[in-house]
């Protein structure tokens, strides 16, 4: 067969493929033909159990009635029949009226293999409707001809099957040998044979004629001979890449780059170094020599942080990576030098060597580091700045942004970067056309005292806008926005105490001046009343000399008016000197003492008397006022003179029921708020209401004696004036006033709390 073949001695391939071939055709044969058998087993036994179940429908019933009858021939004719049915061997009937267990009929015998099917099946006969089982059928099959002729078929089969298999064989080893082996083979002594001597000789196959299309054969002797070529151009170019190469280390050379290749050992001996480590201070020979290693030149002050980092960088798998560190040369000289470093792992992936390339940058350095510390300089000035301090570009989108701007905010600059100025200060509506100004015109631009309406707290800001030349990224302004509410209020409060002050020293020298007359005028009405009064006896005994009916008279006066008048001069002498008592508080500290006492215990006081303050006159009913309290736990005590700050707070109450008087609110209803909070050292209580508010120039005179905007009667302007003088000089305590025309007004006092300190002492 190896002649009729042209099989060569040594070739392995024709016999593997004729073993396989056989193999797996024997296989696919014996699992085919097993199939087979096993759905031909499958069908005779379906038949046979399709015999009892024809048995069970077509001849039980007969039978039973047959053996109710004590008609035994029939039975037997009845048992013939059955026994024709596939795969049945052996009947008989029993029967069970007497209890015998003899069979009273049977055909057929007993099979005596394994391979029997047995079953029985009860004789059931119906009189009257009652079901009476009469006897038993018993039925027993056997599959011994079903396996004979499977036995049968399996032989055929395997014959069959394995003469077409091995002719099969032979023909497709035939085929295979023809079109593939014998080619391989000339394949393999053509690449034995070629070397770098025979190049030239190209790879011929010897096959009858050339396809219009290669086949795989072809394609693989085409790429043997681009093999060819392709070596006698990488032996060309390998020529012209060390060539290059040479070339390239003369460059190296003259390079500031130094080639380094260290070992993964302790203090890292170097294994290769290129000439050109001389312009840092080394010799080549000396780290060649293990003179030095590449860890003795690392500073002593970075050697642990660069093992740290190399040990992090191949624990997490890098084979490539940066860092920079500093070496010092044999002289003591410092260099800063920057290392690219590839990791070389052998077989095992375990690390080997390291080869790198370092460079000098001290300079570089130096630079970076005089530039970042400006940098940080700037920075560091910029946040410092109490000012909000706002970059932005000719869009008016923010590109710079402080600490104080972030503090105000609440924004960080990567929150705000690139959005628009007015979405994070819509306030600065209205100097949108300056900004805009500045930045075409390149002036300077300012705008005083804006206000900035922050969760119903008023805040003025002074508004300033610098310029920038124009850059790469366009023209843009620095925006400076300075938090002028405290000068704004103290510059207020100033004007406001020496006004204060200046009416107070004129109340104190006007109410000594009136208090001498209007005690005579008060002294004279008073007498004037007493000795027209009947009831006194000397008033009548004076009458009874000038013949006087005192009675009479006092009618007289009475009916005239001139009773009423002395009451009117009365009353408004009593007003006067009540006027005059407050207009004595402008000059004098009061000398009540003091207790240490909780706002929140004076403010809830304060509004039960003015709950129970009602007067048809004043047209208000505090009961009627929504009272909100809003009081911050743990407060500490102030000192103060409680009934003074009642005084104070029940003003308050007043007025603001009175103002809310005089608002329609429809649906809403009157509210006042109450508010305390710890500010620094002191105690800040707030009173705020929902009424119909203040215009800027009614807040700036609030707290001046006589000023009211109330009508005639209704109020003397002193009450307000009294308590700023309680809270401020009787109290050293602040006293202020924040509102809005149709917004409500909201009266701010700050008390001085008492400290643990003072506690103590």
């Amino acid at each position: 067969m190896a002649k009729f073949f042209r099989i060569r001695k040594g070739q392995v391939l024709p016999y593997k493929l004729l073993v396989y071939i056989l193999i797996c055709s024997s296989f696919f044969t014996v699992l085919g033909t097993s199939l087979q058998l096993y759905m031909e087993y499958r069908s005779d036994v379906s038949d046979i159990k399709k015999g009892f179940g024809q048995i069970e429908h077509s001849y039980v019933n007969t039978i039973a009635a047959s053996l109710w009858d004590i008609n035994i021939d029939h039975v037997k004719i009845q048992l013939e029949g059955a026994l024709k049915l596939p795969g049945m061997r052996y009947l008989e009937v029993v029967e069970m009226s007497f209890g015998s267990v003899d069979p009273v009929a049977f055909i057929g015998e007993v099979p005596k293999g394994k391979n029997v099917i047995e079953k029985s099946f009860p004789l059931i006969h119906i009189i009257d409707g009652k079901s009476v089982e009469v006897g038993q059928l018993r039925a027993v099959a056997d599959l011994d001809n079903v396996f004979n002729r499977l036995k049968m078929r399996v032989f055929v089969v395997l014959l069959t099957q394995a003469v077409k298999t091995f002719l099969v064989a032979l023909f497709i080893l035939m085929i295979i040998h023809y079109m593939i082996t014998r080619h391989l083979q000339t394949m393999a002594e053509y690449v034995q044979e070629i070397d770098i001597s025979n190049l030239d000789r190209k790879l011929v196959l010897n096959r009858r004629k050339r396809r219009s299309k290669p086949d795989e054969i072809d394609r693989v002797a085409e790429a043997f001979n681009d093999m060819r070529l392709n070596l006698i151009r990488d032996i060309a170019e390998r020529k012209k890449a060390e060539e290059a190469l040479r070339q390239s280390n003369m460059i190296v050379e003259k390079s500031p780059m130094v080639l380094f290749k260290w070992k993964h050992e302790k203090g890292w001996p170097v294994e290769l170094v290129s000439q050109n480590v001389s312009q840092l201070g080394f010799s080549a020979d000396d780290f060649m020599s293990g003179k030095i290693k590449y860890g003795d030149i690392v500073h002593p002050e970075d050697l642990a942080k660069v093992e740290a980092e190399v040990l992090g960088f191949v624990e997490s798998g890098m084979d490539h990576f940066n860092h920079e560190y500093r070496i010092i040369d044999p002289t003591g000289r410092v260099y800063w030098i920057a290392d690219s470093t590839v990791v070389v792992r052998d077989e095992d992936g375990q690390v080997a060597s390291y080869m790198g390339i370092t460079y000098d940058f001290t300079e570089k350095k130096a630079a970076e580091n005089e530039l970042a510390r400006l940098r940080n300089l700037l920075k560091n000035t910029i946040d410092s700045m109490p000012t909000i301090l706002v970059g932005v570009d000719e869009a008016l989108r923010i590109n710079q942004w402080n600490r104080s701007a972030e503090e105000d905010t609440g924004l960080s600059y990567e929150q705000v970067q690139g959005t628009l100025l007015l979405d994070v200060f819509p306030q600065l509506k209205v100097v949108l056309g300056l900004i805009q100004d500045s930045v075409e015109k390149l002036e300077l631009r300012e705008k005083n005292k804006i206000p900035f309406n922050t969760d119903g707290n008023v805040q003025y800001k002074n508004i300033k806008i610098y310029p920038l030349l124009g850059s790469e990224d366009g023209r843009g302004a620095v925006v400076l926005i300075d938090d002028v509410t405290m000068k704004s209020r103290l510059e207020d409060m100033m004007i406001q105490t020496e006004k204060m002050m200046s009416v107070g020293g004129l109340a104190a020298g006007m109410a000594h001046e009136i208090n001498n007359p209007l005690g005579a005028v008060l002294s004279g009405v008073q007498g004037t009343e007493r000795r027209l009064s009947p009831s006194l006896r000397k008033n009548v005994e004076v009458a009874a000399e000038l013949g006087l009916d005192l009675n009479k008279v006092h009618q007289y006066m009475d009916k005239r008016g001139i009773l009423g008048y002395l009451r009117g001069i009365s009353d408004a002498g009593r007003r006067a000197a009540a006027i005059v008592r407050n207009m004595l508080e402008f000059s004098r500290k009061s000398e009540s003492s003091r207790t240490q006492v909780q706002v929140r215990g004076i403010l809830e006081k304060a509004l039960s008397l003015a709950e129970n303050d009602y007067d048809l006159k004043k047209k208000y009913d505090f009961k009627v006022i929504e009272i909100q309290r809003d009081y911050e736990q743990g407060l500490p005590p102030v000192s103060i003179t409680e009934t003074e700050i009642e005084q104070v707070f029940l003003n308050l109450f007043k007025n603001a029921a009175q103002a809310m008087s005089g608002k329609e609110y429809g649906e809403e209803r009157p509210t006042v708020t109450l508010r305390t909070r710890r500010d620094g050292d002191f105690v800040r209580i707030e009173v705020e209401d929902n009424g119909p508010g203040m215009d800027e120039d009614v807040r700036k005179r609030v707290f001046e004696p006589f000023y009211t905007t109330k009508r005639v009667g209704l109020g003397t302007g002193l009450g307000l004036s009294v308590s700023y003088f309680i809270i401020t000089r009787n109290h050293e305590g602040e006293f202020l006033v924040e509102s809005e025309n149709g917004k409500g007004s909201k009266f701010i006092i700050r008390l001085p709390a008492q400290t643990r300190t003072e506690k103590k002492m």
